[in-house]
């Protein structure tokens, strides 16, 4: 029997680029995949979209991927930290998001948001700290010379 690489490593196509939450450092990964180990930081990284559709507490959620709270979903976090979010419903918690968040009309968020950008929706409900724009990397934070 031949070996043929082709066969066991995924095409350069079926590959995407995704950035750690943990580390905030690229890593490429198949296109495919759910959960993913950073090759920097060694922590998990879960790569699928979450829908929260009832009531749900949780300590944290983190995800690349979207997560989404539906009309009827209500959702209490100490901390959120994804790929992007769309909220229909109620949250609370701090949110941290590396892509737009979303936010319908009869939406509520009670916590302290960072997104680059965000859609608001006329009669939803904001409560807390909103820091939209650019989020600084590690690499870019300021020094302090002693």
């Amino acid at each position: 029997m031949v070996f043929d690489p082709r066969l066991t490593s995924p095409a350069p196509e079926d590959r995407i680029t995704i950035v750690c939450l943990h580390c905030e450092k690229p890593v490429e990964v198949p296109r495919k995949v759910i959960t993913f180990t950073c090759k920097h930081c060694h922590k998990p990284l879960r790569l699928e979209n979450i829908q929260f559709k009832k009531y749900e507490a949780r300590r944290v959620i983190e995800t690349c991927g979207v997560v989404t709270v539906e009309k009827k979903g209500n959702v209490i976090a100490d901390r959120v930290h994804c790929g992007g979010m769309i909220v229909r419903g109620r949250i609370k918690g701090h949110v941290t998001s590396r892509g737009p968040v979303l936010v319908g009309p009869e939406a509520e968020i009670r916590g302290n948001v960072t997104a680059p950008s965000i859609a608001i929706g006329a009669g939803a409900i904001l409560e807390g700290d909103y820091r939209i724009g650019q989020m600084p990397s590690a690499d870019s934070a300021p020094t302090q010379a002693t």
